[in-house]
């Protein structure tokens, strides 16, 4: 599968979605104190959804 990014290994690509996730969670006004858990969930979330998606395509 050519092109397709696999940013589970892309470090810079991982920073970008965690950015994006904490302006996410302070846009919709999410507790500070409880951002760094709910970043680390959401891109656990996305991990297992990610090979999820693998799994069935391959």
């Amino acid at each position: 599968m050519r092109g397709v990014t696999d940013w589970t290994r892309r470090p810079d690509v991982q920073a970008r979605l965690r950015a994006e996730v904490k302006r996410l969670l302070r846009k919709h006004k999410y507790p500070p104190d409880k951002q760094p858990g709910a970043v680390k969930l959401v891109l656990e979330q996305m991990e297992l959804l990610a090979d999820h998606e693998a799994g069935d395509k391959a």
